[in-house]
């Protein structure tokens, strides 16, 4: 407590004992450094006003962009162009006729809302196209349209959002437009597209912007998402030059060059940048009035104070900046230690303290960590246990069965193939939630033997997959509760002998597992259950069935999207459940 208490007097003393000497020494130079840093100070607020101001009219573009992109969400979600678009396509040719009559006419209604519209179209996934109140004698007018050079350039690359600027086919557009897109979505069929909304916008919707921006200024540029020019007012075409030198600079910075300061901002997603240069003969005239000003105002010894304060106080604060700096650079994921400064005050108080800090907070998040991982575990663990015991009961009671009956070398297989299954399916805890394919269909195989000889002559099976995929890895216990789901609430309850089938395949880098059945089919009220995610519960013998479910859970937890599970009735009889899981090898 003595030795913090110290330190404090120290600081204290340190600052009283420069401010003395400074105060003493310094009066002769205190006009210069005012200046300097005055006419420094303009400077800033001057590009500090000129970017602000940019950001203004950036604003204001980016506000028409939105409105732009809300004008096109409406458009899409118009209920009687989704119905004319969701129409089954073996239509007449009439039919056909007045379909694409209703899209165009919806299409030239939207566009006589917004007078910066010149025309839209739209493509769809099938190659139909459709414009806006274009007439039967111009049938080439789209094709025309798809074929203009900028329009290609901007179809092909997905991640323009306008094209470059181009003229027009219409008769009465004279003046450059940009094309706009958005994607128009089923919204009958989730994750269906059916094609692709194209907007034209006459580009001096926003040129007008500029050219009130721009006569302000000698040197402004707007260019393109291609680096193409949309607006210049650059006399000495100074910009121009740094583009093409350094390239663009895509991202919002104000950066010093040889001719000024140079300011960019990017307008919102449409990869255009505005340019404005502030050239040093301009912030020279706007801070000149300050080498007046501080030689009537301020006095040689003034000056002399301003510069001994500054480089003192700067001395005295190196420490905090420095600890500063390192508190800025501290990477919550991988705290470091800090490097103490030695100063024997309060700075270094400051130093010690954070550097305990940091270590508490670095035990906290490992102890954290650890209880997390801890707690997954626990819970995954009780997740599995949850998919077997019911099981266990049938293949008990099948064994009882085989033994009244006195066949003994059949109850010594069928025990083989449940000590097998008891292996596989109630390790939890050695911490593998995971088995290769060829174990997996090892595990299901043993099953489906167990089951011959409680259900004889009620089903067969065929099981399909390639050698080379048997060494992936897959979820543990995640074929066999689908097939064992698909015998007893599908086939058996049907009385009749029925057919199972498991293919395993790998596609688009996923592996699909397809396990079919002949049976019933699942109830559309268990379907339901399952798309709203809730639990599909089976009820026999007093005991509950939650496998499907289960399996579901296990696959969203351990990969998340896009690897999900699937089920449909199937239209020839019977039910299709799909996974999709990830390609792995051991050691990923």
């Amino acid at each position: 407590m003595e030795r913090k208490e110290l330190r404090k007097g120290g600081l204290k003393w340190k600052i009283l004992k420069s401010i003395t000497i400074f105060i003493a020494v310094s009066m002769a130079f205190s006009a210069l450094a005012g200046y300097l840093y005055f006419v420094r100070i303009v400077r800033e607020q001057k590009i500090s006003d000129e970017e602000v101001k940019q950001q203004q009219i950036v604003n204001q573009m980016q506000f028409m962009t939105e409105d732009i992109d809300n004008f096109a969400k409406s458009v899409i979600i118009d209920e009687t162009l989704q119905m004319a678009l969701e129409e089954e396509e073996q239509l007449s040719e009439f039919e056909l006729s007045r379909k694409k009559d209703r899209i165009s006419k919806r299409l030239a209604f939207y566009n006589s809302l917004k007078t910066y519209v010149a025309s839209s179209f739209l493509e769809l996934e099938n190659g139909g196209r459709y414009g806006s109140g274009f007439g039967a004698s111009e049938e080439d007018y789209l094709e025309r349209k798809f074929g203009i050079r900028e329009f290609v350039e901007f179809k092909k690359d997905d991640s323009l959002q306008y094209s470059k600027p181009y003229i027009g086919l219409e008769s009465r557009v004279t003046s450059p437009v940009v094309c706009y897109r958005v994607k128009i979505w089923s919204q009958e069929d989730f994750g269906k597209q059916q094609g692709t909304l194209y907007i034209e916008v006459y580009l001096n919707y926003f040129i007008d912007q500029m050219e009130v921006y721009g006569q302000e200024y000698e040197n402004v540029c707007l260019t393109g998402s291609s680096g193409e020019v949309l607006f210049q007012n650059d006399k000495d075409k100074k910009i121009q030059e740094y583009i093409k030198k350094q390239g663009t600079i895509k991202e919002n910075l104000s950066l010093r060059t040889e001719n000024g300061y140079l300011i960019c901002h990017a307008v919102g997603y449409t990869g255009w940048e505005l340019y404005t240069l502030i050239t040093d003969g301009y912030l020279w005239r706007q801070s000149y009035f300050v080498l007046n000003f501080f030689a009537i105002s301020f006095v040689l010894s003034l000056g002399l104070v301003l510069v001994f304060t500054s480089r003192t106080l700067e001395k005295r604060i190196k420490p905090i900046t420095y600890l500063s700096q390192q508190m800025g650079n501290t990477q919550y994921d991988s705290m470091d230690s800090v490097e103490i400064v030695h100063t024997g005050d309060e700075i270094q108080t400051l130093y010690e303290c954070y550097q305990a800090m940091i270590g508490e907070i670095q035990r906290g998040i490992e102890e954290r960590i650890t209880y997390e991982k801890q707690k997954k575990e626990m819970e995954f663990d009780i997740m599995l246990s949850q998919v077997n015991p019911h099981y266990l009961y049938n293949v008990l009671n099948t064994v009882v069965y085989l033994a009244a009956a006195e066949k003994n070398k059949r109850i010594v297989k069928i025990v083989n193939a449940l000590i097998y299954t008891l292996q596989e399916t109630l390790n939890l805890g050695e911490g593998r939630v995971e088995t290769t394919i060829e174990k997996e269909l090892e595990l299901t195989k043993c099953y489906l033997q167990i089951q011959e000889y409680r259900y004889p002559d009620m089903f067969e099976t065929e099981i399909s997959c390639p050698e080379s995929l048997k060494g992936y890895r897959i979820l543990k216990t995640s074929i066999q509760p689908l097939v064992e789901n698909a015998l007893l609430h599908g086939i058996l309850p049907t009385e009749s002998k029925g057919k199972i089938t498991v293919t395993i395949e790998e596609a688009e880098g996923n592996i699909i597992v397809m396990v079919r059945d002949s049976g019933q089919g699942i109830a559309d009220d268990r379907l339901l259950k399952f798309r709203n995610r809730e639990q599909i519960v089976y009820e026999k013998n007093g005991r509950k069935h939650i496998g499907i479910s289960n399996i579901r859970d296990r696959i969203e937890y351990l990969y998340g999207e896009p690897y999900e599970m699937k089920i449909r009735r199937r239209k020839e009889g019977g039910t299709e459940v799909m996974m999709r899981l990830p390609v792995l090898q051991d050691g990923e």
